[in-house]
């Protein structure tokens, strides 16, 4: 990270700072945000999505990265976003592994003592021997390098020479009512967790720091387990047949710590339990069951607000079958939410009648009034239909159909996208097909 993109970063700290700060109401809230921030930390579609919907939610994001130690390469993303009362929620992201240099940190299996109140002491701990130190927290050293370079590494001249991690600390001293989130997938969970460590032996207080981590390792001993599980709240997601939790366990004896949050992937879902993607998934649908589908809380409630003409949405439509036919209300709800988040003016029927297989519209004529009576100029209408792809283990071929009506009921425009699922699980297909259009 150059010093320029550096003083950026922090710029949105400094001008926004921590005085106030709005937290997502529910746990279930909580978890997806911090999942669809830790997706969106990471390259490829569904974190370009995600990305694009967090910005349409009200979110600002930055992201950098710094070289570090033996080719360590540390990144994180801030994200931060403003209530309509003013108060802010403040967020940072630690991508996973994706790149060559993550896979050799994540390969650098030796311990480092982890240690000090400065960045200068946390430099000095970590070099120092490890042998013999039965009371002292080890750690993983190619965690705690990826760690350091993010936040830790480089000086900034326009803050009286301080590292990021420095001013973020100062910021949440200086307004003990604020508070921070740390998320991150796999290693950038691990990131995470030990970021919130560092804020802690810099004197920020464990109500300021709230850490949920997806699909990550243990990071640390037991001695590192005893001296930090009271100094930040940790939230620790894991998939069931994910077999990161452990992967650490017998060679380095590292512990997990923090509140066990077990999720369990769906029927339809074919990724590895450890892909991020599944955990997104289970997070859209844990979002969903804690408040209903006809409820709008797609990344985390808010709307845009960008002003828009109203446009009237007819029921969604959804033919699926098999494994399918569980996800048809997520799949809808996500549209819905997605349409939501673009406009905040849609209005949505509250009757009954959907595009049909042949592209019609059941109820047209009470449609057309209820728009009317909206003061919308157009009709959207859409349809979800999806099956299964033959001799492929769940994965399905979805299609998102769309027509659009005039307020006479001329059929103004239709478009009909297909994709397979696989690289996305099908609630996020029909997202990304919607993104498509």
């Amino acid at each position: 990270m150059t010093r320029l993109l550096v003083t950026a970063a922090l710029m949105m700290v400094v001008l926004f700072p921590l005085r106030a700060f709005a937290a997502p109401a529910e746990l279930p809230s909580l978890l997806f945000v911090t999942a669809a921030a830790a997706e969106a930390a990471y390259g490829g579609d569904l974190s370009e999505m995600l990305r694009a919907r967090l910005v349409a939610a009200g979110w600002r994001i930055e992201g950098y990265e710094t070289p570090g130690r033996r080719g360590t390469v540390g990144r994180f993303f801030h994200m931060v976003r403003t209530g309509p009362d003013g108060a802010e929620t403040h967020l940072l992201s630690f991508p996973g592994t994706e790149r060559g240099s993550d896979v050799w940190t994540d390969l650098r299996l030796g311990r480092a003592v982890f240690g000090g109140a400065t960045p200068a002491e946390f430099l000095a701990a970590a070099n120092a021997p490890v042998s013999d130190r039965k009371e002292t927290p080890l750690v993983h050293r190619g965690f705690l390098d990826y760690t350091q370079a993010a936040l830790f590494t480089d000086a900034l001249d326009d803050y009286e020479g301080r590292t990021a991690g420095e001013v973020i600390a100062a910021q949440l001293r200086a307004h003990p009512s604020a508070k921070i989130y740390l998320t991150g997938h796999s290693l950038g969970g691990a990131g995470a967790v030990l970021a919130a460590a560092r804020l802690a032996d810099m004197g920020v207080s464990p109500a300021q720091l709230e850490v949920v981590t997806f699909g990550a390792p243990a990071v640390g001993n037991a001695v590192f387990t005893r001296a930090y599980r009271e100094k930040f709240t940790l939230h620790r997601v894991v998939m069931k047949g994910d077999p990161m939790k452990d992967l650490l366990s017998a060679p380095l004896g590292f512990r997990q710590f923090g509140e066990r949050i077990a999720w369990q992937p769906a029927r339809s879902v074919a990724a590895f339990p450890h892909a991020m993607i599944a955990y997104v998934d289970a997070a859209i649908r844990q979002l969903y069951d804690s408040a209903g589908t006809n409820s709008f809380l797609f990344l985390a409630g808010q709307p845009n607000r960008t002003s828009g003409q109203p446009v009237y949405v007819a029921p969604i439509a959804a033919d699926v079958d098999g494994a399918l036919t569980a996800d048809a209300p997520y799949m809808k709800a996500v549209l819905r939410d997605a349409l939501y988040a673009r406009n905040a003016e849609t209005v949505f029927s509250a009757a009954g009648g959907g595009l049909s297989e042949e592209g019609l519209l059941t109820g047209l004529d009470a449609h057309l009034a209820a728009a009317k009576e909206a003061g919308a100029a157009q009709l959207y209408a859409y349809r979800i239909s999806g099956a299964k792809v033959r001799d492929n283990r769940e994965t399905y071929r979805l299609t998102l159909e769309r027509a659009v009506y005039d307020t006479e009921g001329n059929l103004m425009a239709a478009s009909s996208r297909s994709a397979t699922t696989g690289a996305l699980t099908p609630i996020e297909t029909v997202l990304y097909l919607f993104t498509q259009d």
